[in-house]
């Protein structure tokens, strides 16, 4: 497994989309994960975007080194989204093939902590109004917890707990010292399917986390670092990024 780096220049990410006749209320996450799908085939998840002035630097793991994503590209990339990654700026280095239990590492998240109810409910909000959903319905892990709560919650308390079971589901690893270093509610958009496509757009929370962790089963949370943490994954959220404490 290699971390991997791709550089796509702004302007040529506003030609893409403008080659597909996207629509402008589509966010920068989406057009980066359109670029991706077109260039591999399926769009690498997890990824994260940072924002470096006027390229954008894309990250991910992936099977394949630097030379071999550019190699892949050249097969299965439509010419649009070829010319939308600067691919004399990709880079990549290998990850360890173990990680000893007992290993503690410094983690980043960047996340969208969201929960899919079991069934339908109702629950009130902070002014005391009825708030439904249905059944599978996706909410604000935060307000799925407040809603029901007779007392008042902090978000970094509710964020910090759905961290600590997205470990707990996986399996590999255990957090501790985590800390809500970053809160926003941001736009997240789609296409929608057929002739007709439109725009949807949706709020969610855009959180980072951060913290130490301990590993405890090295394949396991080697997998989950693949992976990725929680849902929204190849829209820029769930890539777990880890460094020596």
């Amino acid at each position: 497994m290699h971390l991997s780096k791709l550089a796509i220049p702004k302007p040529d990410l506003a030609q893409f989309a403008s080659a597909r006749n996207f629509s402008q209320q589509l966010t920068t996450r989406y057009v980066v994960h359109s670029v991706l799908a077109e260039a591999f085939s399926e769009c690498p998840t997890p990824f994260e975007v940072q924002d470096k002035g006027r390229l954008l630097r894309v990250l991910f793991y992936s099977e394949k080194d630097a030379d071999g994503l550019a190699s892949h590209a050249k097969f299965a990339a439509s010419p649009e989204a070829y010319e939308a990654v600067n691919w004399t700026e990709a880079a990549s280095k290998p990850m360890p093939e173990s990680f000893p239990a007992g290993m503690e590492l410094r983690f980043s998240l960047r996340a969208c902590p969201v929960v899919r109810k079991a069934s339908a409910g109702k629950g009130r909000n902070k002014d005391g109004e009825i708030r439904k959903w249905d059944e599978g319905t996706e909410l604000d892990a935060f307000l799925s917890r407040q809603w029901t709560s007779d007392t008042e919650l902090s978000r970094k308390e509710v964020y910090c707990d759905w961290l600590e079971h997205q470990f707990d589901a996986r399996g590999g690893a255990v957090p501790k010292d985590v800390t809500m270093e970053r809160f926003t509610i941001a736009e997240m958009t789609r296409r929608t399917g057929g002739n007709n496509r439109s725009v949807k757009s949706m709020k969610r929370p855009d959180v980072t986390l951060q913290g130490t962790l301990k590993v405890e089963d090295s394949a396991p949370f080697a997998r989950l670092l693949r992976s990725g943490l929680g849902r929204h994954k190849s829209f820029g959220y769930g890539m777990l990024k880890i460094r020596p404490v």
